[in-house]
């Protein structure tokens, strides 16, 4: 049904464009009956004089939470408009001249307050500020028969918090509205990544609806340096930037006073996420403080990850065999620091546990760690036992699905560190749920915003959970070492350097000027420039468990006769034949062989570490008799011979050979 004439009226009456012109036409009627009253009283139009500066004086004083601009054009209306009701009450307010400079000025006051509306959204602002000002958007977006507003939105530079209450109980939630970002985001053409939802952790039905419109870490921050040049490793680690230009902060190790246990990294990111760059920053960070030490390994890409870092680092390794070597020797480590800190009290590592048992802190750093994985090495022990003995592990890869990271490991990373993702799935996997319902989307960035990523970790805030960061911007590899060479050098300490054994005192040791001086053990001392020599050093080494039975390459004889088999074996995991452990070297190889022919009976092309993996010291069918460590530089000895196995190229996969075949031919 149409409105009627006085409906129309009414409604153009209220209207907030219509109000300044009621003001206009208002003072007509207003000044008539003033001067009917008191046109002759001096008493009145002294009052009147002394209101109408008042008045306007209020004006000035009540609008000083607003914009200046605001401020002024309020105070100027409000002046002119009392005195014009004041003038024309003593004067005629039906004069010719009164009429005329009501019409012309007050129609002037009028019309620039509905220009001031019209503007008031700025339509070159950002659109996601606009929208929210202008018109409560996630109940445009979601239904207003669902959610509505429950207060004004907060407006800051690039920041609108606007507050909701969710109408229709029981059929909407937080979750649900956090999956409608992407349609939010499309309608007011923004990116998903300025969009988050912050529930109300007492009352389910409400929440926060948070919009940045405007990219503020497009242009990254530079490195300030250190943060705390030889401090300690309780003190937080900085590695960049929040949007709103807040530090990017973590810590490692536990701190009971304010409720944070230590805790285990995964650093997530694909190809060209910068998620090595990040993590360096933050083993920079580590290295700088005087109670940590830093173990390394990058299979992958040693030398380019680790190059700045060489001289500082506590152990590094560049290949696959020798991660493996450091991984065994962490487990006797973990036993070893636990044992010594249960002894003297100590519930968790502590700057007090360091200064009295000089035992530092240990971060290791496992790079590229889907390569160990796939090679069947096994990490589940060591994270769900190192953070008690004061001892953090950075599990890094560039996609945690349970194809390149046992699900068992994954959960006991308590803190991520995830950089731009390829796809959905793999942000589900990196991410806590919460994490993603907030809006947390890493997917967003992939590989085009290096250095932006989402922290989740222990005492770091909540709330900042769903915000994103971004890494310094890189630097040079000198700026790394200049710094880190100013550093503390600081001793694994006795209790770490005993349990970690002859692989640890064999290790490569890398200098820069001078010589690592904390080596408190025998060690091979190489230039960082000395490539070749390094690699060829370490793949020496690891072809030797020890100093009784070294297995040289020479000493593999294609055609000796291989020792009669001692036990009966079948390719089953859970066969427990035989439980010898400790074998020689000989009769460790001599079995090898002995499966080698069995794995071809049954059919195999190819086999690889992991496939002896159940069969090494620790597990129930311990049949080789050795570690693991010892069996992937033998198959690759194997595999240089030419004899029984052939190299792939797939890292740690070898094809079967037939070495009766050969002879025969």
């Amino acid at each position: 049904m149409a409105d009627t004439p006085k409906a129309v009226l009414l409604k153009a009456a209220v209207h907030p464009h219509g109000r300044p012109w009621l003001a206009v036409v208002g003072q007509v009627p207003a000044t008539f009956l003033a001067n009917a009253a008191w046109a002759d009283n001096a008493a009145a139009a002294i009052g009147m004089t002394v209101a109408s500066g008042l008045l306007t004086a209020a004006t000035w004083w009540g609008a000083a939470g607003t914009s200046p601009a605001r401020r002024i054009h309020a105070t100027i209306t409000t002046g002119a408009a009392t005195a014009y009701l004041t003038t024309a009450t003593f004067a005629d307010p039906l004069g010719g001249t009164e009429l005329s400079v009501l019409v012309i000025g007050g129609a002037t006051l009028a019309a620039s307050w509905n220009i001031r509306k019209a503007m008031r959204i700025n339509p070159d602002a950002p659109a996601g500020e606009k929208a929210a000002i202008e018109t409560g958007l996630l109940a445009k977006s979601i239904g207003k028969a669902k959610l509505a507003l429950r207060g004004e939105p907060k407006v800051e530079p690039n920041k609108v918090t606007a507050p909701y209450k969710i109408t229709a109980p029981g059929e909407l939630t937080n979750e649900e509205i956090s999956r409608r970002l992407q349609h939010i985001a499309t309608e007011l053409g923004i990116s998903p990544n300025a969009i988050r939802i912050r529930g109300d952790a007492d009352d389910a039905s409400q929440g926060e609806s948070i919009f940045v419109p405007k990219d503020m870490l497009i242009d990254g921050a530079a490195w300030p340096g250190p943060s705390s040049m030889g401090g300690s490793i309780t003190e937080p680690i900085h590695i960049g930037i929040y949007e709103d230009g807040a530090p990017e902060v973590f810590w490692f190790p536990a701190d009971p006073k304010a409720g944070r246990n230590a805790t285990h990294f995964g650093a997530f990111g694909m190809n060209g996420s910068a998620k090595s760059t990040g993590m360096t920053f933050a083993i920079t960070e580590a290295l700088t403080r005087d109670d940590a030490i830093v173990w390394a390994t990058d299979p992958s890409k040693g030398m380019q990850t680790f190059k700045p870092l060489l001289p500082y680092l506590d152990w590094v390794e560049m290949t696959e065999a020798g991660g493996n070597a450091m991984i065994d020797a962490l487990s006797r480590v973990i036993t070893a620091r636990a044992d010594e800190l249960g002894r003297h009290g100590f519930k968790n590592w502590t700057r007090e546990a360091f200064e009295k048992l000089a035992m530092p802190y240990m971060v290791v750093w496992i790079e590229e760690a889907a390569r160990f994985f796939r090679n069947g090495t096994e990490m589940e022990g060591l994270v769900m036992e190192a953070r008690s003995a004061g001892i953090s592990v950075i599990v890094s890869l560039q996609r945690p699905s349970a194809t390149s990271m046992p699900t068992d490991v994954r959960e006991q990373l308590g803190g991520v560190i995830c950089f731009g993702v390829k796809g959905s799935t793999t942000a589900d996997m990196a991410l806590p749920d919460d994490v993603r319902d907030a809006g947390a989307r890493p997917e967003a960035w992939e590989n085009r915003r290096p250095g932006y990523n989402y922290l989740v970790a222990p005492g770091v805030d909540e709330d900042r959970y769903a915000s994103p960061a971004r890494t310094w911007n890189p630097v040079p590899d000198e700026t790394i070492s200049d710094t880190l060479a100013q550093a503390p050098r600081t001793p694994a300490g006795p209790t770490t350097i005993n349990a970690a054994g002859e692989a640890y005192a064999n290790r490569a040791i890398y200098t820069s000027n001078e010589a690592l001086a904390s080596v408190a053990a025998p060690a091979t001392v190489r230039n960082a420039d000395q490539n070749d020599t390094v690699f060829e050093s370490q793949i020496a080494r690891e072809l030797m468990e020890d100093d009784e039975d070294d297995l040289q390459l020479d000493a593999i004889d294609a055609d000796q006769e291989i020792p009669p088999a001692t036990s009966t074996w079948k390719l089953n995991p859970n066969d427990s034949t035989d439980q010898g452990k400790d074998r020689s070297t000989e009769e460790a190889l001599a079995i090898l062989l002995e499966m080698l022919d069995e794995f071809r009976q049954a059919g195999r092309e190819t086999i690889g570490p992991k496939d002896f993996g159940p069969y090494t010291i620790g597990t129930r069918s311990p049949r080789v008799g050795r570690a693991r460590s010892w069996v992937s530089p033998t198959l690759g000895a194997l595999a240089d011979e030419g004899i029984h196995l052939a190299d792939t190229d797939q890292p740690g996969v070898y094809r079967l050979l037939y070495p009766a075949m050969a002879d025969a031919a």
